[in-house]
Parts: C-alpha cells; sequence; structure tokens
C-alpha cells in the first residue's frame, strides 16, 4: 500500500514538474512567431503525418502479432490492432508511455484461452523487443549530443518491469523455444519506429525546420527512453520539454520546437482517438463479438 501511495505522489510530483517547466518554455514564447510557422502547414503534410503515425501504429501491432503468432494465438491482424490502438488511446491518461499494457494484457488474456502466462509475455515481449529496436538508434544521440547521454539514459531502464507483470520471468520461458517470433517482433520493431520518426520529421520540416532525419532520430531516441519513465501521464510535460531543449540545443528557434512538440502531441492523440470506441468493450462478451465482427 505505502509503494502504492509514493508511486502515486511521485507520478503527481513528476507531472507538475514537467508541466511548471512546458509552462515556462511556453511563457518564452514569441506567439505571433509561432503561428506564423503554423500558418506554413500545409493540409498534404497533414495527411501525410496522419498516415505515418498511423503506419507505425499498424507496425506496432505487426510486432506484437509475430509473438502472439509465434505461440498459436488466434487471433487476426484487426483484431490485434483494435486492442493495440485502445492500449494507445488509455495510455494518453495513464503513467508514462506504457500504461496502455495493462489493458492490452486484459484484452488478450481471452484469446489465449486463459493463459496469463502467454498473455503476459507477449505484451512485456512486445515492449521490451521495442526497447531493444530503440537502444540500436543510440549511436544517433551520442554522435549528435556527445558522450553525457549514457549516464542520463542509464535511468530509464526499465528495471521495475517484473514489479508491473510479477509473473513476466515466468512468462517470458513460454518464448524460449520460440526465436522464430523474436527475431521477427524485432525486425517488425525497427520499422515502426522509423516510421514514427519520419512523421516528426515531416512536422519538422513543414515548420521550416533546418533539422536532418537524422537529428530527428537523435532527438526522439532521447525522448523515447525519459518518456517510459513513470513520473507523467503519457510522458506529458517531460516529452515536450526534451523537444523543445535538444532542439534548441541543434539551433532551431524556441518557437519552431515548441511548435513542433505540440503539433506532434496533438496528431498522435488525434490518430490514437478511435481507439476510444472499443476501451469499454475490449475483455467483456459482448466486445469479444465485437472483435471478432
Amino acid at each position: 500500500m505505502k509503494t502504492k501511495k509514493w508511486s502515486f505522489w511521485l507520478r503527481l510530483a513528476g507531472t507538475s514538474l514537467s508541466l511548471g517547466l512546458l509552462a515556462a518554455l511556453l511563457w518564452r514564447l514569441n506567439w505571433s512567431e509561432a503561428l506564423a510557422y503554423l500558418q506554413g502547414f500545409s493540409p498534404a503534410g497533414i495527411l501525410l503525418t496522419l498516415g505515418l503515425y498511423l503506419a507505425s501504429q499498424a507496425l506496432n501491432t505487426l510486432r506484437w502479432c509475430t509473438l502472439l503468432w509465434g505461440h498459436e494465438v488466434k487471433i487476426s491482424f484487426w483484431q490485434a490492432f483494435r486492442i493495440t490502438w485502445s492500449g494507445i488511446f488509455a495510455s494518453n491518461f495513464l503513467p508514462s508511455t506504457i500504461g496502455g499494457d495493462g489493458l492490452r494484457l486484459a484484452a488478450i488474456l481471452p484469446h489465449t484461452g486463459g493463459n496469463v502466462s502467454v498473455a503476459v509475455g507477449s505484451v512485456a515481449l512486445d515492449r521490451l523487443t521495442n526497447m531493444a529496436a530503440m537502444a540500436c538508434f543510440l549511436p544517433a544521440p551520442l554522435l549528435t549530443f556527445g558522450e553525457a547521454l549514457p549516464g542520463l539514459l542509464s535511468l530509464t531502464l526499465p528495471g521495475s518491469l517484473g514489479k508491473v507483470f510479477p509473473s513476466v520471468g515466468k512468462a517470458l520461458q513460454e518464448w524460449a523455444n520460440r526465436p522464430a517470433a523474436l527475431g521477427w517482433a524485432l525486425l517488425a520493431a525497427f520499422p515502426s519506429n522509423l516510421v514514427f520518426m519520419l512523421a516528426a520529421f515531416t512536422v519538422a520540416r513543414q515548420l521550416g525546420m533546418e533539422v536532418s532525419f537524422w537529428q530527428v532520430m537523435a532527438v526522439q531516441t532521447v525522448t523515447y527512453f525519459l518518456s517510459v519513465l513513470p513520473i507523467s501521464i503519457n510522458g506529458l510535460g517531460v516529452r515536450e520539454v526534451t523537444y523543445t531543449t535538444l532542439f534548441a540545443a541543434l539551433g532551431v528557434s524556441l518557437e519552431q520546437a515548441s511548435a513542433l512538440a505540440v503539433l506532434t502531441r496533438f496528431f498522435i492523440l488525434l490518430i490514437t482517438l478511435p481507439g476510444a470506441l472499443w476501451v469499454g468493450s475490449l475483455g467483456s462478451p459482448a466486445g469479444q463479438k465485437a472483435q471478432d465482427a
């Protein structure tokens, strides 16, 4: 009980601090200049950005599906996509950026025949393979921002994963004899993250930012590892402050960096809204019938 209370206060303090820093940054903005950047955003650019974020979400689903299908879980891509969609939507209101994993776990359990180890293992391994893929991008921020990053990133590693999923150790054994499924999941993790970064790069270029895809990759990698810390709701504030600070360090104006942080957050939220349609029904008998339709 004490641990849960401390976790609550930690998240509350983290969210308050992050939002306070974000408010301080926004206070310094030249809003007329920021709005001028936004006016240069074309409708085609908006559609392309939304399409890229949606494609990234589909690739995330494919990564999870390779683990489920590798364990002979009978679920279609569309069923898994709706569960993933709902989980990402739920993450908008839960701690860190992985809060929706609990919803995915509950929703996939009926498809595994009630096998908790398979359900927990699929969600945990899906998260771990994505982290492994993102770790492969660490040379980008190291070369871009210097060698001070390893100490910072070491704080973000999922050392408390076992506390979140008490049976993770046992669950992971379910895939010990299924290396092919793990390999395919890791391969799917690379394009899903690269497409996500490409969406941010598209927004940056629309805002007139003179940054390379490599630099966007560097910022996105650091932001990812900081955002998984359970100190803020869906990385709210943490993500925006990190975006603004790192892009400003690359010579981008504060107005452009802040506009990028806010716009990408808005696009990500917008693309997850359809997931709200299934959140309430996932895991219920009626919800299972709707998924099978």
